[in-house]
């Protein structure tokens, strides 16, 4: 049985009940902009101060954030929000944004891809791959360096996150492009296509198939059958990757009581056998995406080892030169 931290027990308290995104993918997103309505009428205002400006790249809405700084170049991510591929957009999750773009002196390209279930897989790779390599061939504009972009995201967009590695893991030019992965909470396996050598790993779609906050195993079923996802496609679900050798340095954070727990540990151990420098931070007792609720403590650290997380991925990348 799931237990919970007590100030997550607390949360619920104030809350009046559970949260948890369920029923058809349109009451999800109707669900989710509730959420994010509620969130955003409490929210402190804007914190860090960074520069945004709201663009369209590759004709995919973005928004930038840099950093006030007089460097001439800064390390670059694309950064790709959560929501299932069906909700989220340059809002969401524009707080993490700042205090990553701010925290870490580095330029953070939002990515508003288009969503299912009007659009299905894998448009939203396609236009995360649009805006990453646009990004990378203009960095001079956006006062960027070429050899510190990184790719970053949550939930599903931690799953385009490692797509965007598997993407130029396929050219012999690996290195020039990307050097590093975040992934938060990311999807990386369908649970009706787990290779064997990860299923005794794989069990967080059965230990948290209910009875958990956010997202259950109904939802991620909602999620994926809305986008047509295919348990096979290694495009995106890139635990089945067998390019995980010329993946870059990643950085994996997951949550005990979430259904996509284990994505992210098999991503791990996979990308370890491969001989690519990976760290995983596991946040005990947690359901998914918690850190959308500010006032949690837990939020606080987690927004701490996200920002060590990017400048360890950066290091990693100035290392191996």
């Amino acid at each position: 049985m799931v237990t919970f931290t007590e100030e997550w027990l607390q949360l619920e308290q104030s809350l009046g009940a559970r949260p948890l995104l369920q029923g058809s993918a349109r009451e999800i997103r109707d669900q989710f902009n509730s959420l994010m309505t509620l969130l955003a009428a409490n929210r402190a205002p804007a914190g860090p101060k960074v520069l945004t400006v709201d663009m369209t790249i590759e004709g995919v809405k973005c928004r930038v954030y840099s950093p006030i700084s007089q460097k001439e170049s800064h390390p670059v991510g694309v950064y790709t929000h959560g929501g299932g591929f069906i909700c989220g957009d340059l809002d969401s999750e524009d707080t993490l944004c700042r205090a990553i773009s701010h925290a870490v002196d580095c330029i953070i390209i939002s990515v508003d891809y288009r969503l299912g279930p009007e659009y299905k897989l894998p448009v939203m790779l396609e236009d995360t791959l649009a805006v990453y390599q646009w990004a990378w061939d203009n960095a001079s504009q956006l006062k960027g360096d070429q050899d510190a972009f990184f790719s970053i995201g949550g939930s599903a967009g931690g799953g385009l996150a490692l797509a965007v590695a598997n993407h130029y893991a396929q050219q012999p030019d690996t290195d020039k492009y990307i050097k590093g992965v975040v992934a938060l909470v990311p999807l990386t396996l369908h649970w009706d296509n787990v290779p064997a050598e990860f299923q005794e790993d794989y069990r967080s779609y059965v230990e948290n198939a209910t009875d958990v906050p956010i997202i259950d195993g109904s939802s991620m079923r909602t999620f994926y059958e809305a986008v047509d996802a295919d348990p096979n496609d290694a495009r995106i679900f890139t635990a089945l990757s067998p390019y995980h050798r010329n993946f870059p340095p990643t950085y994996i954070c997951t949550c005990e009581a979430d259904p996509l727990r284990d994505d992210g540990t098999v991503m791990k151990k996979a990308l370890r056998k491969a001989g690519v420098p990976t760290k995983l931070t596991t946040y005990p007792n947690l359901p998914h995406y918690f850190w959308i609720f500010p006032d949690l403590q837990a939020t606080g650290k987690f927004v701490n080892d996200v920002i060590s997380g990017v400048k360890w991925v950066i290091s990693q990348s100035a290392t191996c030169e």
